[in-house]
């Protein structure tokens, strides 16, 4: 007989009892709870391993991070473009484009550093069990973001024009970088301080730091990539009003954040109590004294918005940059403007200097035409070359080729010239790309020529009508691109195009690439002249080395003069004349004394053929390669120019001029 507890027996003797498995009872009060085993489910074994204790944020939150991320994407897309433009009366359309990408990068960068460091604290205070949430400091501090952003943007347009009133002392190009800082780089850091908090919080998994990182930067190269996209697509906005909508973007996003971090914290505030009634019983009057402070606190959360409010009306009623039309801040010392417009191009404006006797046509940080109030006269002579599409020798429209022969006369001898033989027969038609104040068009017009008019800017068609005696009837105006239009018109339409696009400080590249060159040449006749205004230094071999090569490609016959040819280092106008035919011209003294030699038009074209520029070795030497639209590094190239004409601008008229656009 075998004994009891032998091997195959149970111990009948006692009843069998529950198994403990884990009796907590009889455990140390040092040992560490042991991760859990393998559970048996549907008959086999499942290995369990550790739970993960981390939870994505709720709901509102995740709204409140969702609505960072798009309000700083739709904001910063919209503020790229803004920024130079809204510089762009004070400093033209090329410096302020300087640097500001870096600084925006920069700007950006920082503003992620400083969210990184915020979102350290919020977890330090959380493990120091802090009164709040980790959900509740990250949506309040989105929400802070977005009310300092609200408030900072909606006074840019006052702090800029403080910033403004210093730009001769900070010059061309320290100017636009300092003057940003006060205006747009303030609301990038600030973008980079929401997505990176908001990105922290999506991503926070301290398990798994590898998988935290990987979602960290996928938040932030989607925003990235939202910007950029943006930028891309933005629609146009006047400039101080475009701001305004920026600042008020972001105060109601900081409402919409508030309500939901509200709503956040009184689930919490529930929660908090189902879990622990005793605690908050045991400390009833020192938890009442929180909550009241925490809903005083809530009522002044709105203050915030109610200073927006106040700044943005502020801005928006002593700025004149906020209003178009005539303002009193328009007539400064011997300036009375009489015309004032924010269009496509900019600010447009036309103003009188009582002092000098002429009238001005502005657009942004550039003089784009005028004339003498007593003579009528273009203040800018170059305007004038473009008369000599009509001189050359051996064409129709050479007003020596209209001299009649006379009866009972000695052989060879002709009629003297008269203003009737320089007037066309009404055949010739031409294309003026770029009106400015319509001097190169009203003068075709007056020689009984054809004249279609390309302006992108409706505001400069309206002043030169306005303010500058525009004709009325001109053969069409096509208020569009002109690179769009020269890609639709019809072949071989044209005898004469004047190509007159340089404003701000340089030139549309568009307008100057191999592409659009072909264009020209295509709708022009097959004998037909282009004159092509350039602003630029003689002495820049490169610039204008490209420039020459690229007409080239298009036309046998090149030639270039200068308005002024004292100093080859200088910035000064010139005009490219292009032909499939020799460019001789027949600027007669009898031609000039019709014109009249006094006149500025006639000591113009009487000493246009001195001030030639040589660049018959740029339109031969094939080495040099032709600007295409995908590579056109023109941009780059006038920035050298555009400071010379930001001097240039400020020397011709007083700084006070400037300043009230």
């Amino acid at each position: 007989m075998k004994q009891k507890g032998g091997k195959g027996y149970a111990d009948k003797s006692k009843p069998a009892g529950p198994r403990v498995v884990n009796d907590k009872s009889n455990a140390k009060a040092n040992d560490k709870p042991k991760s859990a085993g393998p559970q048996v489910v549907n008959n086999k074994l499942k290995p369990a391993g550790p739970r993960s204790t981390v939870r994505g944020p709720p709901v509102p939150v995740l709204v409140s991070i969702l609505i960072g991320f798009i309000s700083t994407s739709i904001m910063a897309s919209s503020l790229i473009r803004l920024g130079p433009q809204y510089l762009e009366p004070i400093y033209g359309n090329v410096l302020p484009n300087l640097g500001f990408f870096h600084g925006v990068v920069i700007s950006l960068v920082l503003g992620g550093i400083l969210g990184s460091i915020y979102w350290q604290r919020i977890l330090a205070a959380c493990e120091a069990g802090g009164p709040l949430t980790m959900d509740t400091k990250t949506s309040r501090a989105i929400a802070a973001a977005f009310d300092i952003v609200a408030s900072l943007t909606a006074l840019a347009p006052l702090r800029a024009t403080y910033m403004f009133k210093w730009s001769d002392a900070l010059g061309p190009m320290w100017g636009p970088l300092l003057t940003q800082s006060t205006l747009t780089f303030p609301v990038f850091v600030a973008g980079g301080f929401v997505v990176t908090l908001g990105a922290s919080r999506v991503s926070y998994n301290p398990q798994a730091p590898g998988r935290q990182a990987a979602m960290t930067a996928a938040c932030l190269g989607a925003v990235a990539i939202c910007i950029w996209v943006g930028q891309q697509t933005a629609p146009g906005h006047s400039s101080c009003r475009g701001v305004l909508v920026n600042a008020t973007y972001a105060a109601l996003s900081g409402v919409m954040v508030k309500l939901l971090t509200g709503h956040q914290e009184n689930v919490d505030a529930a929660v908090a109590l189902e879990k622990n009634p005793a605690e908050h019983v045991d400390n009833a009057p020192e938890k009442q004294l929180v909550q009241l402070r925490e809903r005083q606190l809530r009522k002044l959360r709105f203050v915030p918005t109610v200073a927006f409010v106040f700044c943005a009306l502020t801005t928006l009623l002593t700025d004149s940059a906020c209003s178009s039309g005539l303002v009193a801040r328009g007539n400064v010392d011997e300036f009375k403007m009489v015309y004032r417009n924010e269009s496509v191009t900019g600010w447009v404006s036309v103003t009188d200097d009582t002092k000098r006797n002429l009238r001005m046509m502005r657009s942004g940080h550039s003089l784009i035409g005028g004339r003498w109030t007593s003579t009528g006269d273009s203040i800018f002579g170059v305007f004038y070359y473009a008369d000599a599409v009509r001189m050359i020798k051996g064409r129709e429209s050479n007003p020596a080729s209209n001299r009649r022969m006379v009866e009972d006369q000695p052989e060879g001898w002709t009629q003297p010239l008269t203003r009737r033989s320089m007037r066309g027969s009404g055949s010739e038609r031409a294309l003026q790309i770029g009106l400015g104040v319509g001097v190169s068009a009203r003068s075709l017009h007056s020689m009984n020529v054809r004249v279609d008019v390309v302006e992108i800017d409706a505001a400069v068609y309206e002043a030169a009508i306005e303010h500058f005696k525009l004709p009325k009837r001109l053969n069409a105006v096509y208020l569009t691109d002109g690179r769009q239009f020269i890609d639709e018109a019809a072949t071989s339409t044209y005898d004469y195009i004047v190509h007159d696009v340089f404003t701000g400080g340089s030139v549309p590249a568009s307008l100057f690439s191999q592409s659009a060159v072909q264009q020209l040449q295509r709708i022009l006749k097959h004998d037909g002249v282009l004159a092509m205004n350039y602003v630029g230094i003689p002495n820049d071999k490169r610039t204008m080395g490209h420039v020459a090569r690229t007409i080239g490609t298009s036309f046998a016959y090149v030639r270039c003069f200068a308005e002024i040819l004292e100093d080859r280092d200088t910035m000064t106008n010139m005009m490219f004349f292009a032909s499939a035919k020799p460019l001789e011209f027949d600027i007669s003294d009898d031609l000039l004394h019709i014109i009249g030699k006094h006149t500025i038009r006639g000591r113009v074209l009487g000493g246009m053929l001195r001030n030639e520029v040589d660049v018959s070795g740029f339109v031969e030497n094939t080495d040099l390669s032709p600007i295409t639209d995908s590579w056109n590094p023109l941009p780059q190239w006038q920035v050298s120019t555009a400071i010379q004409h930001w001097h240039a601008m400020r020397g011709m008229v007083s700084t006070s001029y400037w300043l009230n656009y």
